[in-house]
Protein backbone atom coordinates (compact mmCIF):
# COMPACT_ATOMS: atom_id res chain seq x y z
CA UNK A 1 0.00 0.00 0.00
CA UNK A 2 1.34 3.43 -0.95
CA UNK A 3 2.40 5.66 1.93
CA UNK A 4 0.62 8.98 1.48
CA UNK A 5 1.98 12.41 2.36
CA UNK A 6 0.10 15.42 3.70
CA UNK A 7 1.44 18.98 3.44
CA UNK A 8 -0.03 21.61 5.76
CA UNK A 9 0.41 25.14 4.39
CA UNK A 10 -0.25 27.87 6.96
CA UNK A 11 0.43 31.52 7.59
CA UNK A 12 1.61 31.40 11.20
CA UNK A 13 3.24 29.05 13.63
CA UNK A 14 0.09 28.10 15.55
CA UNK A 15 -2.43 27.95 12.70
CA UNK A 16 -2.16 24.21 12.19
CA UNK A 17 -2.51 23.38 15.88
CA UNK A 18 -5.59 25.56 16.29
CA UNK A 19 -7.35 24.41 13.13
CA UNK A 20 -6.36 20.86 12.21
CA UNK A 21 -3.87 19.22 14.58
CA UNK A 22 -6.18 16.38 15.57
CA UNK A 23 -6.81 15.39 11.95
CA UNK A 24 -3.10 15.54 11.14
CA UNK A 25 -2.39 13.24 14.08
CA UNK A 26 -5.01 10.79 12.84
CA UNK A 27 -3.38 10.76 9.40
CA UNK A 28 0.05 10.21 10.96
CA UNK A 29 -1.39 7.34 12.99
CA UNK A 30 -2.62 5.83 9.72
CA UNK A 31 0.93 5.88 8.42
CA UNK A 32 0.99 9.18 6.52
CA UNK A 33 4.13 11.26 6.27
CA UNK A 34 3.32 14.83 7.31
CA UNK A 35 4.99 18.16 6.68
CA UNK A 36 4.21 21.79 7.48
CA UNK A 37 5.21 24.97 5.68
CA UNK A 38 4.84 28.23 7.64
CA UNK A 39 4.77 31.27 5.38
CA UNK A 40 5.48 34.15 7.78
CA UNK A 41 8.01 34.84 10.52
CA UNK A 42 5.39 35.53 13.23
CA UNK A 43 7.21 38.78 13.96
CA UNK A 44 4.15 40.82 14.99
CA UNK A 45 2.31 38.44 17.32
CA UNK A 46 3.28 39.72 20.76
CA UNK A 47 2.59 42.51 23.24
CA UNK A 48 5.91 41.98 25.05
CA UNK A 49 8.69 40.63 22.81
CA UNK A 50 10.61 42.49 20.14
CA UNK A 51 10.20 41.29 16.56
CA UNK A 52 13.65 39.68 16.55
CA UNK A 53 13.05 37.91 19.85
CA UNK A 54 9.66 36.69 18.65
CA UNK A 55 10.97 35.25 15.38
CA UNK A 56 13.60 33.16 17.15
CA UNK A 57 11.29 31.94 19.90
CA UNK A 58 8.42 31.22 17.54
CA UNK A 59 10.48 29.00 15.24
CA UNK A 60 11.79 26.91 18.12
CA UNK A 61 8.30 26.50 19.52
CA UNK A 62 7.00 25.53 16.07
CA UNK A 63 9.61 22.76 15.88
CA UNK A 64 8.57 21.49 19.31
CA UNK A 65 4.90 21.51 18.30
CA UNK A 66 5.73 19.69 15.06
CA UNK A 67 7.52 16.99 17.04
CA UNK A 68 4.49 16.62 19.30
CA UNK A 69 2.29 16.12 16.23
CA UNK A 70 4.64 13.60 14.65
CA UNK A 71 5.50 15.75 11.62
CA UNK A 72 8.48 14.76 9.49
CA UNK A 73 9.68 18.33 8.97
CA UNK A 74 8.75 22.02 9.04
CA UNK A 75 9.64 24.53 6.32
CA UNK A 76 9.94 28.23 7.20
CA UNK A 77 9.48 30.75 4.36
CA UNK A 78 10.04 33.72 6.73
CA UNK A 79 7.99 36.36 4.93
CA UNK A 80 7.09 39.32 7.14
CA UNK A 81 4.13 38.65 9.38
CA UNK A 82 0.96 40.47 8.37
CA UNK A 83 2.37 41.58 5.01
CA UNK A 84 1.83 38.65 2.63
CA UNK A 85 -0.33 40.82 0.39
CA UNK A 86 2.90 42.59 -0.57
CA UNK A 87 4.27 39.31 -1.91
CA UNK A 88 3.37 38.52 -5.55
CA UNK A 89 0.93 35.61 -5.60
CA UNK A 90 2.99 33.74 -8.18
CA UNK A 91 6.12 34.05 -6.04
CA UNK A 92 4.37 32.50 -3.07
CA UNK A 93 2.77 29.89 -5.31
CA UNK A 94 6.20 28.84 -6.60
CA UNK A 95 7.47 28.37 -3.03
CA UNK A 96 4.57 26.08 -2.22
CA UNK A 97 4.83 24.22 -5.53
CA UNK A 98 8.51 23.54 -4.93
CA UNK A 99 7.76 22.02 -1.53
CA UNK A 100 4.82 20.02 -2.90
CA UNK A 101 7.15 18.46 -5.46
CA UNK A 102 9.92 17.99 -2.91
CA UNK A 103 7.81 16.05 -0.38
CA UNK A 104 5.51 14.57 -3.06
CA UNK A 105 2.36 15.66 -1.26
CA UNK A 106 -0.79 13.65 -1.92
CA UNK A 107 -2.92 15.83 0.36
CA UNK A 108 -2.91 19.59 0.89
CA UNK A 109 -4.31 21.03 4.10
CA UNK A 110 -4.61 24.82 4.23
CA UNK A 111 -6.76 27.89 4.83
CA UNK A 112 -9.87 28.05 2.66
CA UNK A 113 -9.23 30.90 0.20
CA UNK A 114 -12.98 31.27 -0.39
CA UNK A 115 -14.18 31.38 3.21
CA UNK A 116 -16.09 34.58 4.12
CA UNK A 117 -15.10 37.20 6.67
CA UNK A 118 -11.43 36.22 6.78
CA UNK A 119 -9.78 39.42 8.01
CA UNK A 120 -6.17 38.24 7.96
CA UNK A 121 -4.39 38.78 4.66
CA UNK A 122 -1.80 36.11 5.48
CA UNK A 123 -4.52 33.46 5.68
CA UNK A 124 -6.12 34.60 2.43
CA UNK A 125 -2.81 34.67 0.55
CA UNK A 126 -1.63 31.30 1.84
CA UNK A 127 -4.93 29.64 0.97
CA UNK A 128 -4.98 30.90 -2.60
CA UNK A 129 -1.27 30.40 -3.35
CA UNK A 130 -1.21 26.90 -1.85
CA UNK A 131 -4.37 25.92 -3.71
CA UNK A 132 -3.01 27.10 -7.04
CA UNK A 133 0.29 25.36 -6.33
CA UNK A 134 -1.54 22.09 -5.70
CA UNK A 135 -3.71 22.56 -8.79
CA UNK A 136 -0.77 23.11 -11.13
CA UNK A 137 2.12 21.14 -9.58
CA UNK A 138 1.49 18.20 -11.90
CA UNK A 139 1.95 20.31 -15.04
CA UNK A 140 5.57 20.18 -16.26
CA UNK A 141 5.51 23.63 -17.87
CA UNK A 142 4.92 25.28 -14.48
CA UNK A 143 8.42 25.99 -13.16
CA UNK A 144 10.33 23.48 -15.27
CA UNK A 145 13.48 24.76 -13.54
CA UNK A 146 12.45 22.62 -10.58
CA UNK A 147 13.44 19.57 -12.59
CA UNK A 148 17.01 20.87 -12.67
CA UNK A 149 16.99 20.17 -8.94
CA UNK A 150 15.43 16.73 -9.25
CA UNK A 151 11.89 17.89 -8.47
CA UNK A 152 9.45 16.24 -10.86
CA UNK A 153 5.85 17.36 -11.51
CA UNK A 154 3.55 15.93 -8.87
CA UNK A 155 -0.23 15.49 -8.63
CA UNK A 156 -2.00 16.50 -5.41
CA UNK A 157 -5.30 14.62 -5.25
CA UNK A 158 -6.95 15.80 -2.04
CA UNK A 159 -7.48 19.07 -0.19
CA UNK A 160 -8.68 19.74 3.34
CA UNK A 161 -9.70 23.39 3.79
CA UNK A 162 -10.22 24.92 7.22
CA UNK A 163 -11.52 28.38 8.16
CA UNK A 164 -12.51 30.51 11.12
CA UNK A 165 -15.93 30.92 9.48
CA UNK A 166 -16.23 27.71 7.46
CA UNK A 167 -18.68 27.29 4.60
CA UNK A 168 -19.47 24.20 2.59
CA UNK A 169 -18.31 21.87 5.36
CA UNK A 170 -18.57 18.31 4.06
CA UNK A 171 -16.06 16.47 6.23
CA UNK A 172 -16.09 16.36 10.02
CA UNK A 173 -13.27 14.32 11.54
CA UNK A 174 -13.57 12.66 14.95
CA UNK A 175 -10.56 13.73 17.05
CA UNK A 176 -11.85 12.58 20.43
CA UNK A 177 -8.78 10.39 20.82
CA UNK A 178 -6.44 13.23 19.87
CA UNK A 179 -7.92 16.21 21.72
CA UNK A 180 -5.48 16.12 24.64
CA UNK A 181 -2.44 15.93 22.35
CA UNK A 182 -3.88 18.66 20.12
CA UNK A 183 -3.96 20.97 23.14
CA UNK A 184 -0.49 19.81 24.21
CA UNK A 185 0.89 20.68 20.76
CA UNK A 186 -0.87 24.04 20.72
CA UNK A 187 0.58 24.93 24.10
CA UNK A 188 4.09 24.39 22.76
CA UNK A 189 3.53 27.81 21.14
CA UNK A 190 3.97 29.58 24.45
CA UNK A 191 4.53 33.05 23.00
CA UNK A 192 1.33 32.78 20.95
CA UNK A 193 -0.72 31.39 23.83
CA UNK A 194 0.37 34.35 25.97
CA UNK A 195 -0.65 36.60 23.09
CA UNK A 196 -4.08 34.96 23.11
CA UNK A 197 -4.53 35.69 26.81
CA UNK A 198 -3.34 39.27 26.32
CA UNK A 199 -5.74 39.75 23.39
CA UNK A 200 -8.70 38.47 25.40
CA UNK A 201 -7.84 40.87 28.22
CA UNK A 202 -7.60 43.77 25.76
CA UNK A 203 -11.04 42.90 24.37
CA UNK A 204 -12.56 42.59 27.84
CA UNK A 205 -11.14 45.96 28.87
CA UNK A 206 -12.39 47.62 25.69
CA UNK A 207 -15.85 46.11 26.24
CA UNK A 208 -15.85 47.24 29.86
CA UNK A 209 -16.72 43.79 31.18
CA UNK A 210 -15.25 41.50 33.80
CA UNK A 211 -14.43 37.93 32.76
CA UNK A 212 -14.30 35.68 35.82
CA UNK A 213 -11.94 33.20 34.12
CA UNK A 214 -9.41 36.00 33.65
CA UNK A 215 -9.54 37.25 37.21
CA UNK A 216 -6.13 36.69 38.76
CA UNK A 217 -5.01 34.59 35.80
CA UNK A 218 -1.29 34.98 35.14
CA UNK A 219 -0.03 35.01 31.58
CA UNK A 220 1.97 31.80 32.02
CA UNK A 221 -1.17 30.02 33.22
CA UNK A 222 -2.65 30.20 29.73
CA UNK A 223 -3.36 26.47 29.46
CA UNK A 224 -6.54 26.65 31.55
CA UNK A 225 -8.18 29.13 29.18
CA UNK A 226 -6.74 27.61 25.98
CA UNK A 227 -7.90 24.15 27.02
CA UNK A 228 -11.44 25.35 27.66
CA UNK A 229 -11.64 27.32 24.41
CA UNK A 230 -10.31 24.52 22.19
CA UNK A 231 -12.55 21.92 23.79
CA UNK A 232 -15.59 24.15 23.31
CA UNK A 233 -14.89 24.69 19.60
CA UNK A 234 -14.14 21.03 18.95
CA UNK A 235 -17.13 19.92 21.00
CA UNK A 236 -19.42 22.08 18.87
CA UNK A 237 -17.99 20.46 15.73
CA UNK A 238 -18.29 17.01 17.26
CA UNK A 239 -22.01 17.41 17.85
CA UNK A 240 -22.51 17.40 14.08
CA UNK A 241 -21.48 13.74 13.88
CA UNK A 242 -22.30 12.60 17.41
CA UNK A 243 -18.78 12.47 18.87
CA UNK A 244 -17.10 14.27 21.74
CA UNK A 245 -14.62 16.33 19.71
CA UNK A 246 -14.06 16.97 16.01
CA UNK A 247 -12.49 19.25 13.41
CA UNK A 248 -14.38 20.32 10.31
CA UNK A 249 -13.29 20.94 6.73
CA UNK A 250 -14.39 21.67 3.23
CA UNK A 251 -12.94 18.67 1.43
CA UNK A 252 -12.16 18.32 -2.27
CA UNK A 253 -10.73 15.24 -3.90
CA UNK A 254 -10.03 14.01 -7.43
CA UNK A 255 -12.62 16.40 -8.87
CA UNK A 256 -12.31 15.52 -12.54
CA UNK A 257 -12.20 11.80 -11.84
CA UNK A 258 -15.28 12.15 -9.64
CA UNK A 259 -17.31 13.22 -12.66
CA UNK A 260 -16.78 9.80 -14.19
CA UNK A 261 -16.36 7.46 -11.21
CA UNK A 262 -17.98 9.18 -8.25
CA UNK A 263 -18.61 6.06 -6.17
CA UNK A 264 -15.00 4.90 -6.50
CA UNK A 265 -13.65 8.33 -5.58
CA UNK A 266 -15.76 8.51 -2.41
CA UNK A 267 -13.96 5.44 -1.12
CA UNK A 268 -10.54 7.07 -1.44
CA UNK A 269 -10.90 9.60 1.39
CA UNK A 270 -9.68 8.37 4.76
CA UNK A 271 -12.41 9.83 6.93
Amino acid sequence: MKVKTVLCAVGHADDLEFMAAGTVMRLVEKGYRAYEVIATDNSKGSYELTADQLVAVSEEEAKEAAAALGLDDVFFLRYRDGELSDVPLNELREKFMRIIRQVQADVLMTWDPFAPYETHQDHRMVGMAATEAADFASLPLYHPEHMDHGLEPWYVGERYYFAKNPVGVNKVVDISGQIDRKIDALCQHECQMKLTIDAIKVEAEAAGISVPALSGLKRDEYRVLIDAGVRKACSDAGKKIGVDYAEEFRYEGFDMLARFAADDVRRIADF
